[in-house]
C-alpha cells in the first residue's frame, strides 16, 4: 500500500509544479492576483507533496532508540505545518485584494489566460476525482488531504475562469470602471471560501498531535469487538483507551477476567482479539491486558503526588 501512495503522490506532484509554475508566469503577464493565487496554491502544493513522500516512508519505519512508539505522529504534524502555510498565504493574499479594491482596483489582461484557466479547471477536477478515490481504496489520510487540496485547486480555477471570462467580455464592451474590481474581489472571496476548510483541517492535526479519541464511529467499532469476546468469554469488566494518530489508531485494553486463565488460553484469546481489530482497522496499534485484580490500575495512570498518596 505504501508503494502506491508513493507512485501516485509523485504523480500529481509532477502535475502539480507545472501548473503552479505556469499559473505564476501567466499570472505575472495578465497581472491577476487571483491567478497568483491560484498559481501560488499549486507551487506551495507541490512542495507539501514531496514532504509526503517521506511521510509515508517514515510511517512504514519501525519503532526504534529514537521513537519507542513509531513514526505515526508525523502525519498529523506534516498536515498541521501544511495547513498552517496555507492559511498564512490566504491571509496575505486577501489583505493584498481588500487593500486593492480600497485602492480603486486594478485592469487584469483576461483574454491572455482564459484557455489556460479552463484547462486547469479540467486537470484539476480530473486529479481530485482519482485522488478521492484512491484515498479511499488505499484508507489514506494522506491523498485524503491531496484530494482536498486539489478540490480547492479546482474551485479556484473553475472562479477565475468565470471572472475571467465575464472580464473579456467587459474588456470588450469597454467597460473599465467594473472590471478593476472583479479580479480583487474574487480572490477575497476565494480566501473567505477557503479559509473555513483549512481552520478544520489545522483542528484536526492538532487533535491528533494531542492523543484526542479517534472517531465515534471506531470507537463504536472496537467497543463492538471488544463486547462480542466479552459474551463468548464472560468477561469481569473491560474498559477501552483509544487515540488517533493520523490513519493510526492506537489503543489499550484492559480485561478483567472472572477466574483464573492458563497463559496459552489468554495468549490465544489476545491473538484473537488483536486478529480481530487489525480486520477492522489495519493500521491498528493496539495492547491488551489481561488481568484478575484490577486494583493495580490506579497506579498506572499519571497523577499528582498527593493524589497518589491519598489513594
Amino acid at each position: 500500500m505504501k508503494s502506491k501512495e508513493l507512485i501516485y503522490i509523485k504523480a500529481v506532484n509532477l502535475i502539480c509544479f507545472l501548473f503552479g509554475v505556469l499559473g505564476i508566469v501567466l499570472a505575472l503577464i495578465a497581472d491577476s492576483s487571483s491567478m497568483l493565487f491560484d498559481g501560488m496554491y499549486s507551487f506551495i502544493q507541490s512542495i507539501f507533496i514531496l514532504l509526503s513522500g517521506f511521510v509515508v516512508r517514515l510511517l512504514g519505519r519501525k519503532d526504534d532508540e529514537y521513537f519507542h512508539f513509531g513514526y505515526s505522529a508525523f502525519e498529523p504534524f506534516y498536515i498541521m505545518l501544511r495547513t498552517i502555510s496555507l492559511f498564512a498565504m490566504n491571509a496575505a493574499l486577501g489583505y493584498n485584494a481588500l487593500r486593492s479594491i480600497l485602492t480603486g482596483g486594478y485592469l487584469v489582461k483576461a483574454s491572455i489566460v482564459l484557455f489556460f484557466t479552463a484547462f486547469s479547471a479540467v486537470v484539476c477536477s480530473f486529479v481530485c476525482a482519482f485522488l478521492y478515490k484512491k484515498a479511499k481504496e488505499l484508507n489514506s489520510p494522506l491523498l485524503r488531504t491531496e484530494a482536498r487540496s486539489w478540490l480547492n485547486d479546482t474551485l479556484l480555477s473553475v472562479a477565475v475562469l468565470a471572472s475571467f471570462s465575464v472580464m473579456a467580455v467587459l474588456e470588450r464592451l469597454g467597460i473599465d470602471g467594473v472590471m478593476r474590481y472583479i479580479d480583487p474581489v474574487v480572490t477575497l472571496l476565494f480566501v473567505i471560501f477557503l479559509v473555513p476548510g483549512v481552520v478544520q483541517q489545522l483542528w484536526q492535526a492538532v487533535k491528533d498531535l494531542l492523543d484526542a479519541a479517534p472517531p465515534a464511529e471506531v470507537q463504536e467499532r472496537l467497543e463492538s469487538i471488544v463486547s462480542g469476546f466479552s459474551k463468548e468469554h464472560d468477561f469481569k469488566d473491560w474498559s477501552i483507551y483509544s487515540s488517533k494518530h493520523g490513519r493510526v489508531i492506537s489503543s489499550m485494553i484492559y480485561v478483567v477476567l472472572a477466574h483464573d486463565t492458563m497463559l496459552h488460553q489468554v495468549d490465544a484469546l489476545r491473538t484473537a482479539m488483536l486478529k480481530a481489530i487489525h480486520e477492522s482497522w489495519s493500521w491498528s496499534d493496539t495492547d491488551i491486558v489481561f488481568c484478575l485484580d484490577s486494583s493495580w490500575m490506579r497506579y498506572a495512570i499519571p497523577a499528582a503526588p498527593e493524589e497518589a498518596t491519598q489513594s
